[in-house]
């Protein structure tokens, strides 16, 4: 049974979950396809821009019939009348500046949620490639120490040694083995995880092997961060503020109305002389031209002053966001470079004698050279110094990652 677990541990992660194969930049190209957060805000823009159509929108034309005594006691005589109210001129471009910074404001939106699909994606992938990294390393750590439960079940046998130092080895190793199922379960969620950015319940295969190198080309200067879409959808609120409020402006000026009437007036003289009279047939048309005024413009005038305050709202929300965001930047760099200077520290320190160190005491143990005390500490030593190696190369791919985020470079 012991044998039959080990061999399943030893499996790769691609036998025991086969599906279609996903790098790092396919699996981003699915999220762009898929994903329906970015699907959502691809609609919104397709909105915005059928409104702008709607910017030159007039009141509904209005159509009238008068029937009955006009002028005389004839009963049936009749009044038709088209009367059409159009706002000010003014009130069609700026309704037209406000539409059209509504699409920018969508466009920008849709580029903030493809920037943080594009890292989330990118995050979850590079853990996964950890997590397989760290399986790896736990499966020769299982080896290890199995080996280890074998040598010190023979020295015991042989009485060479106390039970404690079998104890000991059989620990080591449940934990080991205990690590590798917590291993198990993280993937499962980080895949759940990809799954659902990817918009997909199929299950996923990840084909890199490696968690990349990171080629930072990105500047040390927060104000990289100026290019981040989240923050340009905040400067657009700003924009939109100042529009809405000229349309406020543009609606306190007077509407125009004109009008066109055609008329009967039977029994009418059709002329000085008083002879001949009008009948159904005769027709008296004319046009009409006014204006409507705001007679109260206090509510219009307060719209202005509500728009000019929600303006100053919207610059300082946006000046408190670019505020944060080259905060957090350079905490990214900071934490990039401490980063990689732990990298740096264990491929030159402690990474090159990993291998020789693991074998010599391996090789002493079982020659009786040394006691399972040392072997266990440099056991210790060996396996938390490639533990952190590969720790370190996550947490600098993840640093350079987000730093992409947060300037805006997927």
């Amino acid at each position: 049974m012991m044998i039959r677990i080990f061999f399943f541990l030893l499996l790769p992660f691609s036998v025991w979950a086969q599906t279609s194969p996903l790098t790092m930049e396919t699996a981003v190209q699915q999220a762009l396809q898929q994903n329906k957060g970015l699907k959502s805000a691809g609609a919104s823009i397709d909105y915005y821009r059928k409104l702008v159509s709607t910017s030159g929108e007039l009141p509904k034309t209005e159509v009238s019939l008068q029937y009955g005594q006009t002028n005389s006691y004839v009963s049936y005589d009749n009044n038709y009348t088209v009367s059409q109210t159009i706002p000010f001129p003014s009130l069609f471009g700026a309704k037209r500046q406000l539409n059209n910074a509504q699409v920018d404001k969508a466009v920008w939106l849709k580029a903030a949620t493809q920037n943080e699909l594009i890292y989330q994606v990118k995050q979850v992938y590079v853990q996964l490639l950890y997590l397989q990294e760290v399986r790896a390393l736990m499966v020769h750590q299982d080896s290890l120490f199995a080996n280890f439960v074998r040598t010190a079940d023979l020295r015991y046998r042989t009485g060479e040694s106390r039970m404690l130092e079998k104890i000991a080895a059989e620990g080591r190793l449940n934990e080991v083995r205990n690590s590798l199922r917590q291993n198990e379960a993280d993937t499962k969620i980080y895949m759940a995880r990809l799954q659902a950015l990817l918009g997909t319940t199929t299950p996923l295969t990840i084909t890199e092997r490696s968690i990349p190198e990171a080629s930072l080309l990105l500047s040390s200067d927060s104000a990289a961060v100026t290019a981040n879409p989240q923050l340009q959808y905040l400067k657009q609120e700003i924009a939109i503020a100042e529009k809405q409020q000229k349309v406020f402006k543009a609606a306190i000026l007077p509407d125009i109305t004109v009008g066109y009437f055609n008329q009967s007036f039977i029994g009418n003289p059709l002329n000085a002389s008083g002879s001949p009279l009008a009948t159904n047939s005769n027709r008296f048309q004319g046009f009409q031209v006014g204006l409507a005024l705001p007679l109260w413009m206090g509510p219009m005038k307060a719209k202005v002053k509500a728009e000019e305050k929600l303006q100053q709202a919207a610059s300082l929300h946006y000046e408190n966001n670019a505020t944060q965001l080259r905060s957090q930047y350079e905490q990214a760099v900071q934490q990039f470079i401490k980063n990689r200077n732990s990298l740096e520290f264990y491929q030159r320190t402690s990474l090159p004698n990993v291998e020789l160190l693991l074998k010599q005491s391996e090789k002493s143990y079982s020659s009786g050279d040394i006691g399972y005390a040392e072997y266990f500490l440099n056991l210790e030593q060996a396996l938390a110094a490639q533990q952190g190696y590969l720790l370190a190369r996550n947490d600098v791919k993840q640093a350079e990652l987000y730093m992409a985020f947060l300037a805006g470079q997927p």
